[in-house]
């Protein structure tokens, strides 16, 4: 048996394009996109390093959901490879799973989405984006879309009424041609040609039955219009973008971001980054839009993602059992309890706590891609951490 398949239990032969979503092909293949799917650079300096000083007891203490055991223990038996907590700026806490470890990229999903928010209101200031405006008027192709008359908030929103299934097991129908078009999946035999790209199908999507700005609606292809609207606006391609204005004066590591056949870039969920660049991304949010001596994202941005929200949408919509009171707004969760969450699948989170000036990062390998029993045992076991740091 090989280094690898000792270290994982498969053999690389074994994972492919039709698999690489799936545990345990997972363990490896959100460590190594690249190897699996087109990607672009994010260019990044590496020059911000937080402070450490590690507290080796922290991951040894009881966590009591279920039943009572270490943190540490806990990490383990929930997929995790990779947690950091970050409290008053300094890393208190790591962990990390072998073979991953703080230089290793991981798949971060939809945390992408709540990213890319934050270089939206980058934008805004700088190009003179305009959230009221509808997305044809960026992006005509969207004409007769469900898009046409939706406007770039209500996209920040997941307020968009589009006819759209957002369920991760399906390997046929509207969700497959997504994940084929931003090419997470092999084509398959019965595949108009010339094969779709991102961009073509989502302005294939009709409208939903209903107004726009009614309920919360969580459908991924509303942030890869956002990403191609910041192409629009900036006259730059999304890597470039996020590189110079959010992910080089952050001092971050490089990154990359999957693309399509053309090079789109997969702005909703395709973004691969260190832990150490989630924790700096939190504590960008936690220090509202500052770092390193500068104001990288607007105050006031950082401001109405921590203040508004529909909750009356989001109290009809697709979540409301994750967050009783909870409210989203620019692609960021507030939990209704003062904390504020960006999430991805399989277990990707970062968590804002600001009573606690407390930043909690979680990169997983979840075998269930949306797993809302685990995922809210997971919120209980943050709220717990950031109540014991206030």
């Amino acid at each position: 048996m090989d280094n690898f398949s000792e270290r994982f239990g498969f053999a690389r032969t074994q994972v492919n394009l039709g698999n690489w979503l799936e545990s345990p092909y997972s363990s490896w293949s959100f460590q190594n996109v690249p190897e699996m799917v087109p990607t672009a650079a994010i260019a990044g300096p590496d020059t911000s390093l937080l402070p450490r000083e590690i507290n080796e007891e922290f991951l040894e203490q009881t966590f009591d959901s279920v039943k009572p055991e270490k943190r540490r223990d806990y990490l383990d038996r929930t997929f995790t490879d990779a947690f950091l907590v970050v409290n008053k700026g300094k890393l208190i806490s790591e962990y990390y799973r072998t073979p991953m470890n703080h230089n290793t990229r991981h798949l971060v999903f939809s945390v992408s989405k709540s990213i890319t928010a934050l270089l939206t209101g980058i934008v805004i200031d700088k190009y003179g984006l305009d959230l009221t405006k509808a997305v044809s008027h960026y992006l005509p192709k969207a004409i007769d879309s469900a898009y046409e008359d939706a406007t770039v908030q209500e996209v920040l929103d997941m307020l968009v009424s589009v006819e759209f299934i957002e369920d991760y097991t399906l390997k046929a129908g509207v969700y497959a041609r997504y994940r084929r078009a931003m090419l997470f999946m092999p084509p398959s035999s019965d595949e108009l040609l010339p094969r779709e790209n991102l961009g073509d199908f989502l302005f294939t999507l009709p409208k939903a039955a209903g107004d726009h700005g009614k309920v919360f609606a969580y459908q991924s292809p509303n942030t890869d219009v956002l990403g191609m609207i910041l192409e629009e606006v900036s006259q730059e391609r999304f890597p470039t973008l996020l590189s110079e204005l959010l992910w080089k004066p952050l001092g971050a590591q490089s990154a990359t971001v999957t693309v399509d056949g053309v090079g789109q870039s997969r702005t909703a969920g395709g973004i691969a980054c260190t832990a150490h660049d989630l924790a700096l991304i939190g504590e960008l949010f936690r220090n509202s839009g500052h770092a390193n001596g500068e104001q990288i994202v607007p105050e006031k941005w950082i401001r109405d993602i921590r203040e508004n929200g529909n909750s009356q949408a989001w109290n009809v919509g697709d979540f409301e059992t994750l967050f009783d009171h909870g409210r989203y707004r620019n692609k960021w969760y507030s939990d209704g309890d003062g904390a504020y969450c960006a999430i991805g699948i399989h277990g990707q989170w970062i968590y804002v706590d600001p009573a606690s000036d407390s930043v909690i990062v979680k990169m997983s390998c979840q075998p269930v891609a949306s797993d809302d029993e685990l995922d809210t045992r997971i919120l209980v076991f943050m709220r717990d951490i950031a109540a014991s740091l206030r």
